[in-house]
Parts: C-alpha cells; structure tokens; sequence
C-alpha cells in the first residue's frame, strides 16, 4: 500500500515539474530584461500563455506572454521585455505556465457542482415566481372587498 501511494505521488509530481518545464521566465543580466522562452513536446502546435511575476524594489509587476508554440521547438523565445525607464527587476518571484496539451480533450465548461447551482437556481427562481403570483392574487382579492 504505502509503495502503491509513493507510487502515485512521484507521478503528479513528475507531471507537474514536467509541465512546469516546458515555459520559463529569464531575467538578463542587465536586469532590465525578461526572456520567456517554451519547448513544446507535444506533436502539435502549442497555445501558451505565461506570467512572469517579476520583483521590483518597491513592489511586484507582471510580464504576460501569450504566443504559439512550433512542434518541436526547444527554448523558443516566445517574447522579450524590457523593464519601464528608470526600473529594474531584482528576481523572478514566480511564474503561471498555461501550456495544455492541444491533443487533449477540451475541459468541460461546467461542473457537476455548477450543474447542481444551476439546478437549485431553477427551483428558486419557480418558488419565487409562485410567490409573487399567490401575493398577487392576494391583492387583487383585498382590493374587491
């Protein structure tokens, strides 16, 4: 059981740093300079999108880079930017790497639990309605009398 478990738990976390892998963020030296760079190992063309937070000296901005990826491409330089006059990045303080797998099937739009709210939405809008017609109708009898 417990190698069953180890098992499971060293394959999420080679898929995660695996999908961590495939985009990553590079302050220049100059540290005015941010390349974002992908490998796509899929046999498709990859959509990317990946935020760069960078570190500043009095705060945190943000290097957003959204492009395709070649099939094949190793350390694509997906885009370059530079800091704003008179800043400079200190580090990269964390990346979001949105690069799914373009063979994969498209995720559902709504889960069970949003199919459920929506079920409990219905069942209320339909009470309410019930509601302002019995309230209604109470009016409408007050006002013959």
């Amino acid at each position: 059981m417990k190698i069953g478990i180890g098992a499971v738990l060293a394959l999420l976390t080679a898929g995660q740093a695996c999908a961590a892998d495939v985009a990553t963020c590079t302050l220049g030296p100059d540290k005015k300079t941010v390349t974002v760079t992908a490998t796509n190992p899929y046999s498709q063309t990859m959509a990317c999108e990946v935020n760069c937070d960078m570190a500043l000296s009095g705060g945190i901005s943000t290097v957003v880079c959204v492009k395709p990826v070649p099939v094949g491409a190793k350390d694509f330089v997906m885009c370059t930017e530079k800091a704003d006059e008179g800043h400079a990045w200190t580090r990269v303080k964390g990346a979001t790497v949105n690069c799914p797998d373009p063979a994969a099937p498209p995720k559902s739009s709504k889960t069970e639990a949003d199919k459920a709210d929506d079920d409990d939405d219905a069942k209320i809008d339909a009470e309410m309605q019930k509601m302002m017609k019995q309230g209604q109708e109470m009016l409408d009898r007050m006002k013959k009398k």
